[in-house]
Order: structure tokens, then C-alpha cells, then sequence
């Protein structure tokens, strides 16, 4: 089992949440905890890194969307780095993929080039 990892960068008008290890129930309040740090901060677009993230249960997810709602949906928070698995398990739920969802990038890069800064 790998530790799970929150790391939070700012790269204005971005903060990056990057996860790493898996995301389950146990690791949930760390993450919550460095979103809620962030979200101190009242950062203008919030990009969730989530290439290093080999497992994410349904308690991440809610984090994740509970963040997106607070912060009004939109461009303000977008996803990147998602799995092949956690791609599709975002899609099957609705989460990325459709009018209202959360927007996906393929990488940090592309998040970060994207209308999301703007």
C-alpha cells in the first residue's frame, strides 16, 4: 500500500493540489486538510494533479466535488493527470465528460496552458 501525499503549489493564478500514493477513507482528511488549506488562500483557478495518484476511492471524489461546488463549478477548478481507470471512473459517474462537469486535462501542462488561467 503506498502512503498517500498532498502537496499544494502556487502558480498564480493557479494552486495545484497534487496527490500522490492512493486515496482512499484512511488518507481522505489529509487530503481534505490540503484542500481546505488552499482554499484558505482563495486561489482564483484550482488544478487538481492527479498523475501520481495510483488509487482514489469514492472519498476523494467527494472531496473533489464538494471543492467544485463550493467554488461555484466552472473553470475555476479543473482535474489532470487522471488514470486510464480513474478517467473512466469519472466519466462513468458523471464527474468529467459532460455539460457541468469538472473539466480533464491530460497533463499539468495542459491544465495550465488551458482557458482555465484566463
Amino acid at each position: 500500500m503506498d502512503v498517500f501525499e498532498a502537496t499544494t503549489e502556487h502558480r498564480p493564478p493557479f494552486t495545484i493540489i497534487k496527490a500522490r500514493g492512493e486515496l482512499d477513507i484512511a488518507a481522505e482528511p489529509t487530503f481534505q486538510n490540503a484542500v481546505d488549506a488552499a482554499l484558505d488562500q482563495s486561489p482564483q483557478r484550482l488544478v487538481f494533479d492527479l498523475s501520481e495518484l495510483r488509487f482514489m476511492d469514492s472519498a476523494g471524489i467527494r472531496v473533489i466535488l464538494d471543492v467544485y461546488r463550493r467554488l461555484g463549478m466552472g473553470e475555476r477548478v479543473v482535474v489532470c493527470g487522471l488514470s486510464p481507470r480513474l478517467q473512466r471512473i469519472f466519466y462513468v459517474l458523471g464527474v468529467i465528460g459532460r455539460v457541468g462537469g469538472i473539466t480533464a486535462y491530460a497533463s499539468l501542462d495542459d491544465a495550465l496552458k488551458s482557458r482555465a488561467g484566463r
